[in-house]
């Protein structure tokens, strides 16, 4: 366990045991005057370290991130861009739900959920099938309800055949860095990052196509406060696809923005800094008991 000190925060990091014992590493900014917890989920070919300028910005916003490294990601177990089931995600999720609970979370504070791209699409599907309990808000960013990236027709073909017989094997997952943010200094620490990859097995991608199906077929369900901010620019995932997911929300507190010019990392690309106004107000509603 490393201590780590800094700004407004102490950074902790560990593992715990995701769905069938698997060893999945997490990493924590825990605000020194925390009125709350996020529980960070990533997207494809991430990994929790490209969420640390985030948390330390909702650090100072006084709320403690938990961010967590997918099977198959960064330095959790796993084959890169392969899951035998998409469901093991969010029974990963669920399991990370839990141990925040016992070690992290003041039980008198709020929870709030927060998925970025598939991890969004994560999130919703463990909120329909696990549901967790003793969650306070829900926030989307961007999130993977359906693609705008064209995937070529042969691999969309051949995925059915290969996720039978060859499971394991994996593809480029068509996801070009300079489609996700316009600041190209972050463009080229991306290149240069060891932990991400490019892979994508087609079980995931099935299951993720699957997954977006589902998604929709949940939203009635969900009545958490919900903040969803999405790209006006995406070249990843489908903005038109979020909306309708938005309006279908059972939620009765809910919340869209879209960032006119933003590439599919809003929290990333050049109107960053509207991306976390918008998320520090619905915070404070959060902090200030908005749950339903």
């Amino acid at each position: 366990m490393i201590n780590i000190f800094i700004m407004a925060s102490e950074r902790l990091e560990g593992t715990f045991w995701g769905y069938q014992d698997a060893e999945l590493f997490y990493q924590v900014w825990k605000s020194k005057e925390s009125l709350g917890t996020l529980v960070v989920t990533h997207g494809i070919a991430e990994h929790s370290d490209c969420y640390a300028r985030f948390a330390e910005q909702v650090a100072e916003m006084g709320w403690t991130v938990f961010a967590w490294d997918l099977r198959g990601h960064g330095r959790s177990e796993g084959k890169r861009g392969y899951v035998n089931r998409f469901q093991d995600f969010s029974d990963d999720l669920d399991n990370a739900i839990r141990f925040v609970k016992q070690k992290y979370l003041d039980r008198q504070k709020p929870l709030v959920l927060f998925g970025h791209s598939m991890g969004g699409l994560i999130t919703i599907k463990t909120l329909g099938h696990n549901a967790p309990q003793g969650l306070s808000a829900l926030a989307l960013s961007s999130p993977a309800l359906g693609l705008s990236l064209a995937v070529p027709k042969f691999k969309e073909k051949a995925a059915t055949v290969l996720a039978e017989w060859l499971p394991k094997m994996t593809l480029y997952n068509e996801i070009k860095f300079d489609e996700l943010v316009r600041d190209q200094n972050l463009v080229r620490e991306y290149k240069a990052d060891p932990l991400r990859h490019d892979k994508i097995s087609p079980r995931l991608f099935l299951g993720m196509t699957e997954a977006f199906k589902e998604a929709m077929t949940f939203a009635p369900e969900i009545h958490l406060p919900t903040i969803m901010q999405l790209a006006g620019h995406e070249k990843i995932v489908s903005t038109p696809t979020s909306e309708k997911f938005f309006e279908a929300l059972g939620s009765k507190k809910k919340e869209v923005y879209i960032y006119s010019e933003s590439f599919h990392e809003i929290f990333n690309d050049l109107d960053r800094m509207d991306a976390f106004r918008d998320l520090e107000k619905f915070l404070k509603k959060i902090a200030a008991g908005g749950k339903e």
